[in-house]
């Protein structure tokens, strides 16, 4: 690597965490959890449960498996909290025609109801995350984080 980098390697003599964007980005993401963690208590959720439900959105009727890569998680934990769901009433499950082995997702009324509620919660959590920056920036941001994801993906 370059000495352009040093400023920013755990391994420069003069490394601080303040230069450290994964310090930043891992920081920033774990306040917004616990930010949305706390809001979510009112529903009686978590992030965990908000994930799957999210995710199921945006591709309902997707496998244990789908929704284990969507969420980054593994398939014992995407598991347990998929039937935490289906005991609250907020997700069914059922086998695939085709393959028995799969299980597939779907949310349920109620669970479409609090997907509702749980999107008034992250945006009052989003937009004070965002408060102090313009539209622009946060596109740049989401560029660059982009650029940085494609770069360590291969």
């Amino acid at each position: 690597m370059t000495k352009k980098y040093n400023k920013f390697l755990s391994a420069a003599a003069d490394f601080s965490l303040e230069n450290s964007p994964y310090y930043w980005i891992t920081q920033v993401h774990s306040q917004y959890i616990q930010n949305v963690d706390h809001a979510l208590k009112k529903y009686g959720l978590d992030y965990s449960r908000r994930r799957i439900l999210l995710a199921l959105k945006s591709k309902n009727k997707a496998s244990v498996s789908d929704l284990s890569e969507m969420v980054i998680s593994k398939m014992s934990t995407t598991t347990k909290i998929i039937y935490r769901l289906k005991d609250e009433g907020l997700v069914d499950t059922y086998c695939c025609e085709y393959d028995g082995r799969i299980t597939r997702v779907l949310l349920t009324d109620k669970g479409q109801q609090m997907i509702e509620k749980i999107n008034d919660l992250s945006h009052i959590v989003l937009e004070q995350s965002f408060e102090g920056l313009t539209p622009l920036q946060i596109e740049k941001m989401l560029e660059n984080l982009k650029h940085i994801f494609k770069n360590l993906a291969h």
